[in-house]
């Protein structure tokens, strides 16, 4: 082998080295990024199963008969905002619907997930659904 062969198959195997580590940089790039985005996710999720657990806490009693749908809707409002949201968690709560869906919005890192729980749901509020029902067994 003379010299000018030498350099030739060193820069083809630098030039091939090079290539091999920019795709190995992007791959690890976009597994940092997706290990990332799971994490959100997983951070999001787990705020909504703290808040769906903190309606179902039994002290709450929203089905009591007494209670009307504004009181159930204050009683669901303090439930889901009672703890703070998890780090890089961003919670909204507002009124939908002609004030009669609570929608929660959790957002974190570009991720959201949405909900919406309305009082009637809940039991011991006055909803047409919970009317109806009430007209078919007092006839």
């Amino acid at each position: 082998m003379n010299l000018l062969e030498v350099l030739m198959a060193g820069v083809l195997f630098l030039g091939s080295s090079g290539a091999a580590m920019a795709v190995w940089s992007r791959t690890a790039e976009a597994l940092a990024a997706d290990r990332e985005r799971l994490a959100l996710l997983d951070r999001l999720e787990a705020e909504v199963a703290a808040g769906e657990s903190r309606l179902r806490d039994p002290a709450l009693r929203f089905g009591s008969p007494q209670v009307s749908c504004s009181e159930v809707m204050g009683r669901l409002l303090t439930a889901l905002d009672s703890a703070p949201p998890s780090e890089g968690v961003v919670r909204q709560l507002r009124l939908v619907a002609s004030d009669e869906l609570l929608q929660l919005r959790l957002e974190a890192g570009g991720e959201e997930r949405v909900r919406a729980y309305s009082p009637a749901a809940f039991g011991g509020c006055d909803s047409p659904v919970a009317q109806e029902g009430e007209g078919l067994h007092g006839a």
